[in-house]
This record gives structure tokens, C-alpha cells and sequence, in this order.
């Protein structure tokens, strides 16, 4: 049987403490993970919902955006699939909470700790505009944990004109939409894209963090794999064998070609 954990030895297990250079590094290479494999994620979506509004304005060419409906459904999926990454993108970037992990945390932390001369590395300072970006993802994070009174207030006054009365209702009506207008969805497009614009501008700051603690430019192999990039120029940018390169292509080969993700899962086993 297993000794148990007293508080302090929990604590640890549930905050990664950044105090070396080595601690900051691989925090910043878990962040640049997770943020790399989301932000593709949400190109994917990003590209799968442009198509069909493309699709439906070519169908209703001699209409205008705000009469052209579309299923409910459509919207309701896009906006699951959306929400979700969006929700773990402002989560990445932006939380502050003391036990989650965040960019926005990351560079509090640095900042904290480079302004006590407790810190031997240097890391650039961040731009007004990225600073504003992680404090947005931050209020836009803790907004979207909460279900917001305006939702019902809005929804009080649609069921009211569809006549139901909430004070005999038995049995309760549950009030579905079936269709909403293209315009909607377009609205919906241009939020995540911003959104999207903004998660990849931190993540070029990112990489130039880690590019300041290696001394060099960082690549990332999976986007030099998908280029067909052979071996032998991804080991001379990446500064590192050939035969590491091999053994690394290996580990994260998959049916759509080299994953990053899953070759850090075969390291790890």
C-alpha cells in the first residue's frame, strides 16, 4: 500500500512552481503544445463553417444575408465545436487562477520575479497590444463561466409573444428554434476569427520566448514535416543528428503524416 500524500507533498503534485530556467522552459513547451494543437483545431472549424456560408450565399445568390435561413442545428453545431476550443484557447492564454496554467500567468510570474533580480534569463518584454490580448482572453475566460441573467431577459420577451403563459404552463414548453438567419452565423464566423487572429499573435510571442531561451530561432518539426521538408533540412534548421530526425518522424508517424502530439505520447510511455 502506498504511503499517503501529507498537504505540502499535494500541493506540489497540483502546481508546477516555476523557479529555474528549466522550470519556466517547460512550462512555456507545455504551453506552446497545448496552444499549437487547439489553434490548428480551430482553423479546421474556422474553414468548415466559411464553406458553408460560402455554400448557402452561392444557393441564394440574389438574396441578402439577413433573409437567407439556415437550420438552428447548423448553428448550434458549429457553435458547440467552436465554443469548446475557444473555451480551452482563453483557458491556455488567459487564466489566472493559482493552479491552472496559463501564457498570461506564465508571464506574470516572469515579470514578478524579473523585477526581484530572481531570475537569470531574459525574456522581451511584452508590446501594449499583446498585454491588452492576454487581459481580454482573461475577462472573456471568466465571462464564459457563468451563464450571463441577459440570456433569460431576452428569451422572456420571444416567449411571451408565442403566447405561453410560465405561470399555468404544466406541461413545460420546452421553446427550440428551428432556423436562424445567415447573417447570424456570419456573426458568429467573424467572432471566433477574431479570436483565432488574436490566440496565433500571443503564439508568435510564444515562440519567440523559447526562441530567447534556446538561443535560436525555434522550429516546429510538425509544420517542416507537413512541407516535405526532407530529414536532412529539418536536422540542419533544427540543429540537431539526421538520425534524430528519423527516429522522431518514426514515433510521430500517423495516416495523415507526422504528428508532433503523438510523438511526445510515445516518448512519455
Amino acid at each position: 500500500m502506498e504511503p499517503k500524500m501529507n498537504k505540502e507533498e499535494k500541493r506540489k503534485m497540483k502546481t508546477l512552481e516555476l523557479n529555474s530556467k528549466e522550470d519556466f522552459q517547460y512550462y512555456l513547451y507545455q504551453l506552446i503544445c497545448r496552444s499549437y494543437k487547439l489553434i490548428r483545431q480551430q482553423d479546421i472549424y474556422l474553414l468548415r463553417l466559411d464553406n458553408y456560408i460560402c455554400q448557402k450565399q452561392r444557393e441564394n445568390v440574389l438574396m441578402v444575408t439577413k433573409n437567407i435561413s439556415v437550420p438552428y442545428d447548423v448553428y448550434k453545431d458549429f457553435l458547440a465545436l467552436l465554443g469548446h476550443v475557444e473555451t480551452n484557447l482563453l483557458n491556455i492564454l488567459g487564466d489566472m487562477q493559482s493552479s491552472s496554467m496559463s501564457y498570461y500567468k506564465f508571464r506574470d510570474i516572469y515579470r514578478k520575479r524579473e523585477s526581484r533580480k530572481a531570475v537569470d534569463f531574459q525574456l522581451a518584454p511584452l508590446s501594449e497590444d499583446v498585454l491588452d490580448m492576454l487581459k481580454q482572453f482573461n475577462m472573456s475566460r471568466n465571462f464564459q463561466n457563468h451563464m450571463p441573467e441577459s440570456l433569460i431577459t431576452v428569451e422572456r420577451e420571444i416567449i411571451k409573444d408565442r403566447g405561453f403563459e410560465i405561470e399555468t404552463m404544466n406541461p413545460l414548453v420546452i421553446v427550440e428554434y428551428e432556423t436562424c438567419t445567415l447573417e447570424f452565423v456570419i456573426d458568429m464566423y467573424k467572432s471566433y476569427k477574431e479570436m483565432n487572429r488574436m490566440a496565433k499573435e500571443v503564439f508568435e510571442v510564444m515562440k519567440k520566448d523559447m526562441s530567447s531561451f534556446l538561443g535560436a530561432e525555434l522550429q516546429i518539426i510538425e509544420n517542416m514535416a507537413k512541407k516535405k521538408q526532407t530529414p536532412q533540412r529539418i536536422a540542419e534548421a533544427t540543429g540537431v543528428h539526421v538520425a534524430t530526425i528519423y527516429r522522431e518522424m518514426k514515433r510521430g508517424q500517423t495516416k495523415d503524416g507526422y504528428s508532433a502530439i503523438k510523438a511526445q505520447c510515445e516518448v512519455l510511455r
